[in-house]
Parts: structure tokens; C-alpha cells; sequence
């Protein structure tokens, strides 16, 4: 079995206590702090995964850390991958869980770049239009990138619409190219 349907496998029961409990918003929000705090602080990751560390110790630093900050529910789960050894896994089991909630709730994330920060009566309005088209709640994640002049890009899933200033002037570049191709091969006729 692979991390990714590991993970699939972890966040889908965290899913359904979740689910039952009526806190799936907070399980989310807790495991996406932990998460972040194993990710940009590498020393707790090297401790999480270190041979040498028992079992024991590793719960105990969870206790320590995290008691009275998440739920008993995460707590609990953090202590059983220590126990199995999949520990390092706690990031995929967030990403696994954010995109199975992502469905069940009918959410779409899309990862919007533009060359400055968006207004928000703009981005309400690209909001409207895009979940009308794929009837989905929209997440935007919202990313500065200069080198795209102006306009935006929208990434949905697989799918990229360039509406950059960017794209426009390559793909008027290329047309130019082509059509002075095309007269220079008239020519040679």
C-alpha cells in the first residue's frame, strides 16, 4: 500500500468520526495546524522519525505539545501512526482528508494567479461566474506572480485558462512568426 492510500485510508475514518461527531470542520483545521507545524519545523520531524526515540517518548511528546490545543479524537490518531511507524505520513493524511471533504462537501479549490492581490468585489465576482459553471462552493488560493504582466490564470484541478497579458503577447508573437513565415515560403514559390 503506498502513503497516498495509507493516508486515504486514515483520513477517510477521520472523515467519518468527523462526520458522526459533528466536528469534521475542527478535525480538519487541527490536523492542517499540526501539519504545518511538523512541515516548517524539520527538528520535530527528524524526532518523529528517529529510530532511536521510542515509541513512548514520541507519544508523550504529542501529549505534551498538543493536549488541550486539538481534540482527544486527533491526539489519539497522532499516537497510533507513532505506533505503526507512520508518523511522517500526517501531512498526506491532511491533504488526503482536505480533498475527500472537498467532495463531500462540494468544494473546488482554484489556485488563482494574478500580478497584484485581487480586489474582493472582483474576486466575488469571478466566484459567482465559476461556481455557476462547475456548481461548486469556490476556494480560491490566491498567488502573486509579476512575470505574467497582468490578467489572470486560473488552475482548477488539470485545467489551466490563461487569460494572462503574458500568454496574449506570446500567443500574438507566435501569430506574427507565423504569418511572416507564411510570406517568405509565398516567395519562394
Amino acid at each position: 500500500m503506498t502513503h497516498n492510500k495509507i493516508a486515504h485510508v486514515y483520513a477517510s475514518a477521520l472523515l467519518d468520526i468527523g462526520q458522526e461527531r459533528g466536528i469534521l470542520n475542527a478535525l480538519e483545521e487541527e490536523l492542517g495546524a499540526v501539519s504545518r507545524i511538523i512541515e516548517e519545523d524539520k527538528n520535530i520531524l527528524r524526532y518523529l522519525n528517529s529510530p532511536g526515540i521510542s515509541p513512548d517518548s514520541k507519544r508523550a511528546f504529542f501529549d505534551r505539545v498538543f493536549q488541550g490545543n486539538i481534540s482527544d479524537i486527533l491526539i489519539n490518531l497522532l499516537k497510533v501512526l507513532v505506533d505503526k511507524g507512520r508518523q511522517a505520513i500526517i501531512g498526506d493524511i491532511y491533504a488526503s482528508l482536505r480533498d475527500i471533504i472537498d467532495e463531500v462537501q462540494n468544494r473546488q479549490k482554484v489556485v488563482l494567479v494574478s500580478t497584484v492581490k485581487l480586489d474582493n468585489t472582483i474576486l466575488e465576482q469571478l466566484r459567482g461566474i465559476l461556481k455557476n459553471q462547475l456548481q461548486k462552493e469556490i476556494i480560491f488560493i490566491e498567488e502573486i506572480d509579476e512575470s505574467i504582466l497582468g490578467g489572470i490564470v486560473l488552475k482548477i484541478g488539470d485545467v489551466i485558462i490563461d487569460a494572462s497579458l503574458a500568454s496574449d503577447l506570446n500567443r500574438f508573437g507566435n501569430s506574427l512568426l507565423q504569418r511572416k513565415l507564411r510570406s517568405e515560403s509565398s516567395y519562394e514559390d
